[in-house]
């Protein structure tokens, strides 16, 4: 038998046909279609596709049914995309052979032969097409089909000390511990129709399963509620059915969180119903023991509790020490604009005491000197303009990129906390852990158990353990004369920084953030009530309460 291989490309594949004795080269190839069927399917050009069926076939199969098939096929397969995987041979029969590789998001690349008759038609050749053709490995009269057996539960909720937070199945959720918990640990609820829904049924679930929506049902949905064992099958019209491909399920697990139940009634009832957030972190660890109201979800300019890492970039660059002395002023000049003092009062000394009371006319032009780079550079350090990693859907805070802080106004503004930085809570709490560690960065985390949810992270440094040391000395200054005495009168000593960042004409949102004891800390703390005003006054002895409950629950 004499041999020749005609090679043609598609999708990056050669083909190779065995061409028989006696057939004339100017005869039509009967893998010029395939070639074209096969690039219009890699493609998603159905259109294409089409025109290669012989005209039998279209008469009795309209397109709208034949793009249906793929359709289906793609759905009940979950397929993002189809090649080609090997040569195409002619086999016996005289249909041609194409292996294929679907890609799917399910199950993984699926396999299989699609085996192709062509008919002569004239002086060129069609595709006598079937069903079997809008999946690899199908045969002739089988359709493809799904079989998936969901979990019948959903794994708990609970505290580090193993209090339940939620249990039950997805549609029957309790929340004993009630609304101090309602946020953090969220809800479930069914999938909204089409598309959420469309993607759930794709996993295995009925669309009208509930799910997690919210805070920790959502962000641990996987583990909560496990996943479907499917098998991807082939249905024939009678029969058994064949399993093409299977993926396994997983069971659903209960999650053991680092929350404290004493310690988080305590944060939600300091915050009482101002709209804000109280963050309470073990600082030695990083574990969230509170995350009251909306700490953990909500955005708003830190003000100049921003002004710790301002503090840590000028300190590390060698720009400032703690005897640096500033003229008081009430304002600073920056680019014809005023920056002034909260209140305009008077307002400088050594670097200590311009952090004590806050003086927005040092630490702005303290920022200018440090630069737009290291500013954000250290920003990031801290956690900004990064993804969080906590077990939960928190937003990420942001600082402005170099290229935006592009003026001295731009630069000093956003020193002082404001001109678009944003930070949540919880990241405002992961600062001060900062410095309560001597410059060890312990990534915030929620979950501690099973392994496959915890999101506890490695520590790292972020600064100098003498940085860390001289901002400590200076929050230990805010909290004993300057703008945070409203934190004295706890459990122990606190350090601290206030913050009132403005967010309105008239108005401003109160921040404190700290830790304590403040010579030997264990637990970091972080406030903020949307328009609650001076930060001093209204978040810093929210704060010392919020620490009084995590010293007195250990």
């Amino acid at each position: 038998m004499l041999v020749a291989l005609l090679c043609a490309v598609a999708g990056g594949v050669f083909f190779a046909l065995d061409r028989r004795v006696g057939l004339a080269e100017k005869d039509p190839d009967p893998v010029t279609p395939v070639r074209t069927f096969m690039q219009a399917w890699v493609q998603g050009d159905y259109r294409e596709m089409y025109r290669e069926v012989a005209p039998v076939v279209r008469a009795a199969t309209p397109y709208k049914r034949f793009v249906a098939g793929y359709r289906h096929s793609a759905s009940t397969a979950t397929i993002s995309d189809v090649r080609v995987s090997g040569q195409v041979v002619r086999d016996t029969d005289g249909t041609i052979d194409v292996p294929v590789v679907a890609r799917t998001r399910v199950f993984g690349a699926v396999r299989g032969t699609l085996h192709v008759r062509v008919v002569r038609i004239e002086d060129r050749y069609r595709i006598g097409w079937d069903q079997s053709l809008t999946f690899p490995g199908l045969a002739e009269g089988e359709r493809l089909s799904r079989v998936a057996r969901p979990p019948h539960r959903r794994g708990a909720i609970l505290s580090s000390d193993r209090v339940v937070l939620a249990r039950g199945p997805a549609d029957a959720r309790e929340y004993p511990e009630g609304s101090a918990f309602a946020i953090i640990t969220g809800h479930c609820d069914p999938p909204k129709p089409g598309a959420e829904a469309g993607e759930r049924r794709a996993l295995g679930w009925n669309p009208a399963t509930p799910f997690g929506q919210s805070g920790l049902e959502a962000s641990l949905d996987d583990v909560l509620g496990g996943s479907p064992s499917i098998r991807l099958v082939a249905e024939p019209a009678g029969g058994p059915r064949r399993i093409l491909a299977s993926r396994p399920g997983t069971t659903p697990r209960d999650v053991v969180t680092t929350l404290s139940v004493p310690v988080q009634e305590a944060a939600t009832a300091v915050l009482g119903d101002a709209y804000g957030g109280v963050v309470v972190l073990d600082s030695r660890t990083g574990a969230v023991r509170a995350g009251a109201g909306a700490g953990m979800d909500l955005l708003q300019p830190p003000g100049s509790t921003f002004k710790i890492v301002t503090a840590a970039a000028a300190l590390t660059a060698g720009k400032v020490d703690l005897g640096s002395y500033y003229e008081p002023a009430h304002f600073v000049q920056l680019g014809g604009f005023r920056l002034r003092n909260f209140h305009g009062e008077l307002c400088g000394g050594t670097l200590v005491e311009a952090f004590a009371h806050s003086c927005n006319s040092v630490f702005a032009p303290v920022a200018i000197e440090t630069g737009a780079e290291k500013l954000t550079e250290m920003a990031a350090e801290f956690g900004f303009n990064h993804r969080p990693s906590v077990a939960y859907p928190t937003p990420g805070s942001v600082i402005p990129r170099p290229a935006v802080l592009n003026s001295d106004l731009e630069v000093g503004v956003a020193g002082i906390g404001q001109g678009g930085v944003t930070a949540t809570t919880l990241q405002m709490a992961s600062v001060a852990q900062v410095i309560a560690s001597h410059g060890i960065m312990h990534p915030p985390f929620l979950a501690r158990r099973p392994r496959s949810g915890s999101d506890r992270r490695k520590p790292r440094r972020v600064i100098s353990r003498g940085v860390a040391e001289d901002i400590g000395q200076m929050m230990q200054a805010v909290v004993s004369y300057g703008t945070g005495t409203g934190a004295t009168g706890g459990l122990a000593s606190i350090a601290g920084k206030t913050g009132t960042a403005e967010v309105g004409p008239g108005k401003a949102d109160a921040w404190f953030v700290g830790y304590s004891p403040a010579t030997a800390p264990r637990y970091a703390v972080a406030v903020l009530v949307v328009r609650g005003g001076v930060g001093g006054a209204v978040a810093a002895p929210m704060a010392r309460d919020a620490l009084n409950a995590a010293l007195a629950n250990p």
